[in-house]
């Protein structure tokens, strides 16, 4: 069994809305003295975009830029949609044609090549996205488990399995075939491993892609396209482009959004982005997976190991500085020890959460990805505060950094808001930051309540001693994941994805390959000369 380490979170956010403009964090330009290039990789080829269009990739650490990304065009979109397309449909030697055991050994190939390299993948990763270094070699390690487990299994998925048809005289059989060309839009906080659970298990299906990341962290999903082509994925298997908004009222995410080529879209992110790509794919009639927002809740009972509890509470907020789907970013603690447990926990935050250089193994939490983020984070803290929530600690105010560099960064406090009034909108929607909202609760009855009045369901937890209590509230709690004694623990074998407006369609495990099949029923009869003889 492969296992996520608890510093390894996992989903998110593309935190941008249909018609927005380009981010503070990407800034778009025609020239750069950036001295790294990253490009657009179609058909087996890296390109620049069109017209040699490029953003600049700014430090989330610094708001500095050190490296820039090609810009891609509707057309550049285009080009590699065609691309995965002639790919898949190709008669003469097409990648659908290729056998599971043989994609198996190219995805080993691929976990091989980051396992031996995690050092150089992680600092990349930390580099783009701001988070601390420690966290990024534990997203590499399970990107390297993703890869292997869709390698182990993908034999198992697409074989042909033979049905009961209860009559002697037919037979039947279903057949897994790869679905065809997958749209992939991955966003910013967990890059390469939200780019891989994509890729991943469309490619041992057999399927070919074009993946999208989003422009604030697309530089290890780039080195993946590569890696894929040079361990013997052939060109157009896996297209990249990169570029732009995540979403924009024209160009090229549009483009992929709504390319009639397709068979089908994969997108993690935003509940806008997400409704509008339902639309997209209504009008060509293609399956949509969407894994969108979270408000989870964490149940804390009397009867917890207080210090074990804790952590888990810690771990479920402020790993990823908070910009996780997943994250228990509602505190739901009884009132027996309402007031003793907040106050311990208020005490760990501010001993154990240091704020710092995502290069540090010292860092415990990095800044937000961007000039942006931080303004949406800030300003919620604020607006909780007028809304009523009381301070524990942290707050809007920047926290205090040791460098000049640092103190440009994207760096907010690790928050905690108790008293937070249940109809207020810190305690009903997304923060997508490190900003804990804690209330408390009486009854069994009263907590699942409370942590079930949410348009959202994608992750809960609940922490108790008492493991029948757990699992009883556990089975009443509306989500698609639920933690019992933990938070933020997943697996490549358990699948993941939420109810509500949180989404649907699942990532990882079993689940997350048949994403990507298509089930096909052979039904035949056992001797030639049988028939109904319904006309006589």
């Amino acid at each position: 069994m492969f296992r996520i380490n608890v510093k390894n979170i996992f989903s998110g956010h593309l935190r941008s809305h249909i018609t927005q403009k380009v981010s503070p964090r990407s800034t778009l330009r025609w020239k750069s003295a950036c001295p790294m290039n990253y490009g657009l990789f179609i058909n087996g080829e890296t390109r620049s975009a069109e017209n040699n269009d490029i953003i600049d990739i700014i430090s989330p650490a610094t708001n500095t830029a050190f490296a820039t990304l090609a810009n891609a065009s509707s057309k550049d979109v285009n080009d590699a949609v065609q691309s995965a397309h002639t790919c898949f449909h190709d008669t003469q030697g097409s990648w659908r044609q290729t056998t599971a055991q043989q994609r198996s050994k190219m995805l080993h190939a691929m976990a091989d090549e980051i396992a031996n390299s995690t050092s150089s993948w992680a600092e990349l990763e930390s580099n783009d996205c701001g988070k601390p270094i420690t966290e990024s070699e534990a997203d590499m390690s399970f990107c390297v488990d993703i890869l292997r487990f869709y390698a182990n299994i993908a034999q198992k998925a697409m074989a042909p399995r033979e049905l009961d048809t209860g009559d002697p005289e037919y037979k039947a059989q279903i057949v897994p075939e790869p679905l065809g060309v997958i749209g992939c839009i991955t966003p910013w906080n967990y890059p390469l491993m939200q780019s891989v659970n994509k890729v991943a298990p469309a490619l041992a299906a057999g399927c070919t892609l074009v993946l999208k990341p989003s422009p604030l962290a697309s530089l290890t999903s780039v080195k993946l396209a590569e890696l894929a082509h040079s361990v013997g994925v052939p060109a157009g298997a896996f297209n990249l482009v990169t570029g732009g908004p995540p979403l924009a009222d024209a160009g090229g995410s549009e483009t992929l959004a709504t390319h009639p080529l397709l068979d089908k879209l994969s997108f993690t992110g935003s509940g806008t982005t997400g409704k509008y790509l339902l639309h997209a794919s209504a009008d060509n009639l293609r399956p949509t997976s969407l894994e969108l927002g979270g408000k989870g809740a964490i149940v804390v009972f009397d009867d917890v190991d207080m210090d074990a509890a804790i952590d888990w509470v810690m771990v479920g907020i402020f790993l990823c500085a908070g910009q996780v789907c997943s994250a228990t970013s509602r505190l739901l603690v009884q009132e027996t020890i309402a007031d003793e447990f907040l106050a311990r926990l208020v005490k760990k935050t501010r001993e154990a959460v240091r704020v710092g250089d995502p290069s540090s193994r010292d860092t415990m939490m990095g800044p937000l990805v961007s000039r942006e983020q931080k303004e949406k984070v800030v300003t919620a803290m604020e607006r909780a505060l007028a809304d009523g929530a009381r301070l524990a600690t942290g707050g809007p105010v920047n926290p205090v950094l040791p460098t000049e560099d640092l103190a440009r960064g994207n760096f907010v406090q690790p928050t905690i808001l108790s008293h937070v009034p249940i109809d207020s909108a810190a305690w009903t929607e997304e923060i997508f930051g490190p900003v804990l909202c804690v209330n408390s609760f009486a009854t069994e009855n009263e907590a699942v309540n409370v942590a079930n009045a949410s348009p959202y369901g994608l992750a809960h937890a609940v922490l108790s001693a008492d493991t029948t209590r757990s699992r009883r509230v556990a089975l009443q709690l509306r989500a698609g994941v639920v933690y019992e004694n933990c938070s933020q623990v997943g697996f490549p074998s358990t699948p993941f994805g939420g109810c509500k407006a949180s989404g649907f369609g699942r990532e990882w495990g079993e689940a997350g390959i048949e994403e990507y099949i298509n089930y096909k029923t052979l039904t035949s009869a056992e001797s030639t000369s049988v028939s109904w003889k319904w006309y006589g």
